[in-house]
């Protein structure tokens, strides 16, 4: 059921993105020539509207489409039309690309507002060794930070660092430290569940000695650790006594719009700043860096895994906070200027008005570049699919 919740929130975001491009077109004059929900071969047609406008039911259930007059150079009778998408005056042309986007950016901003106003926790809560704080996002925040605005209830106490868990391919894991272990000090300073994580904080892109202990072993052992450029997280799961409980949320409807704002462009910000840093790696052409950022991609198998965890763990409120991230997701990827997404097109249309490219040359040159990025693209979703895979396998 929850794959089904997944499937059924996942096409919701994407009928949205794609009722952004068809409301645009239908008030710029451009003619809609079909609106499909899931993606071809065609099923059947729902009906056909006084416009000309097909509503169809296609096959796969993993998306939806707007096809639009005049994208089509073969067809010279629809492609030269006073209402097709290539006769469109420019800045039609560059709203109609841009409505999928603007789109699920309401959506996100909405369902952050609703988050807000009914009430509920963050989504993910990171130690304060995490390089998030500055982004200033409430759903994806510190311990830090929910202590600061007063999010915690219970007290925290200071305990031995026993480790429960160690996450697959982490820092730890690559240091040997194992569950069962305690840490005993972090550069040579005494550790415990308290400091931790400051501790780390200040060691971000630095080399440092960590020294644990096995369970029933009085071997103090020493290991290496490297910390990446963006952040000094073991990714260990600690036991902990602790009784304490995260607040949600709540707050009237003028402070949920407010924050609801201040939650979209931190999460942006967020996103662009993960994406600038695997761009600088890739150029970089250091074979660490690009490791280390790589890792990081994930796909659908990954977001579907979480996604279970999330309403699992929170139930369906927090998976609707989920599907506002998911949805702010699809309009930052989107708006990105690769080729076979809409910012790639609208690259594509600035061009043409530049240079004064004529329609059928600019569509060919056009489908041929979008033909190529889009096998690309699916070359490296199936390579991010199988490592999602992995890690989903290994995650317990």
């Amino acid at each position: 059921m929850l794959i089904v919740a997944w499937i059924v929130l996942f096409m919701v975001l994407v009928i949205i993105h794609e009722l952004g491009h068809f409301w645009a077109a239908k008030k710029s004059g451009v003619q809609v020539l079909e609106f499909g929900i899931g993606i071809p071969p065609k099923l059947f047609t729902l009906y056909k509207d006084k416009s000309g406008t097909e509503y169809t039911i296609n096959l796969i259930p993993l998306g939806g489409f707007v096809r639009l007059k005049g994208e089509d150079p073969k067809d010279e009778g629809t492609f030269n039309a006073p209402d097709s998408f290539i006769m469109a005056p420019f800045w039609r042309k560059v709203i109609i690309l841009c409505g999928g986007v603007i789109m699920n950016f309401l959506a996100a901003y909405l369902l952050f507002a609703f988050g807000f106003f009914h009430g509920s926790k963050p989504i993910s809560i990171l130690p304060s060794n995490a390089t998030v704080e500055q982004f200033q996002t409430k759903y994806i925040t510190t311990f830090d930070q929910l202590i600061a605005n007063n999010q915690i209830s219970g007290e925290l106490s200071e305990q031995t660092v026993k480790i429960q868990e160690v996450l697959p391919d982490s820092l730890a894991s690559k240091a040997g430290i194992k569950s069962g272990d305690e840490l005993i000090s972090i550069k040579d300073e005494k550790t415990n569940t308290i400091i931790i994580n400051r501790q780390l904080k200040a060691l971000v892109w630095q080399t440092f000695t960590v020294q644990y202990q096995s369970t029933g072993s009085s071997l103090v052992q020493s290991q290496t650790i490297t910390c990446p450029e963006d952040n000094c997280m073991l990714w260990i799961v600690m036991d902990s006594a602790n009784n304490i409980q995260v607040k949600p949320y709540k707050y009237g409807l003028g402070d949920s719009l407010k924050f609801a704002w201040q939650e979209l462009i931190g999460q942006s910000r967020l996103s662009l700043n993960t994406l600038g840093k695997l761009f600088w790696s890739l150029l970089s052409f250091n074979g660490e860096k690009i490791k280390a950022q790589t890792n990081n991609l994930t796909g659908p198998a990954w977001a579907v895994k979480i996604g279970e965890l999330i309403y699992e763990s929170g139930g369906r409120m927090q998976f609707l906070i989920f599907g506002a991230m998911i949805s702010l997701s699809l309009a930052i990827f989107n708006v990105l200027p690769i080729p076979a997404l809409d910012g790639g097109r609208l690259l594509g249309v600035i061009i043409q008005k530049i240079f004064r490219l004529k329609g059928e040359r600019y569509f060919a040159i056009e489908n041929i570049i979008n033909i190529i990025f889009f096998v690309l693209m699916m070359g490296a979703g199936v390579l991010i699919l199988f490592k999602d895979l992995s890690k989903i396998r290994g995650l317990f």
